[in-house]
């Protein structure tokens, strides 16, 4: 557990993957209710405290902690891929994940603004995906961009939750290393 904070002219944030208990709060409901869907089914407890200007910044900086407390994750013996399909209502995502330390988001899908901003939404698995070496390829259709925002995240969650699931004591990589 890595606690990771960061102070900009417009944040303040201060983030942990793999936490004691979950506890979030960055006052923009909808993206507290993504967290917090994503840690109840993933498994993993998220603490997540922000402050900030706008939602932007806010969002961008939590996920540049959220991922740098990731990234500080012990690789080996993680089962490394995991995937994931979740429907909701109308709503279909899959998400396929590589923990393999180069981060990447790959994003298929037609979101509107619901609750959040979608281009901030995308943001923040873009840049949770760069800071955390996490490799996502996420794919979502559906009419209502809630239920598709929710069903990326709980997704996610669950491709997560596979890829960092202990099974040995090696490294999942023919390198023998991973990034």
């Amino acid at each position: 557990m890595k606690r990771v904070s960061r102070k900009t002219e417009e944040t303040e944030v201060l983030a942990t993957f793999d936490a004691e208990k979950t506890e979030i709060n960055t006052g923009i409901y909808f993206f507290d209710h993504m967290l917090q869907t994503i840690a109840k089914i993933s498994g993993y407890k998220i603490e997540v405290m922000a402050k900030g200007r706008d939602e932007h910044h806010v969002v961008e900086d939590v996920a540049i902690c959220l991922g740098k407390s990731i990234s500080e994750l012990e690789k080996k013996g993680l089962e490394r891929f995991g995937s994931a399909i979740v429907p909701m209502d109308e709503s279909l995502a899959t998400c396929a994940i590589d923990f393999s330390g180069r981060g990447v988001f790959v994003f298929e899908g037609d979101l509107k603004d619901s609750g959040i901003k979608a281009e901030d939404f995308l943001h923040f698995f873009d840049t949770l995906c760069r800071n955390s070496g996490l490799n996502v390829h996420m794919s979502v259709k559906g009419k209502n961009s809630h239920h598709m925002m929710e069903a990326c995240c709980k997704a996610f969650a669950l491709a997560l939750k596979q890829a960092l699931k202990k099974s040995g004591s090696e490294y999942k990589s023919a390198k023998g290393v991973l990034d």
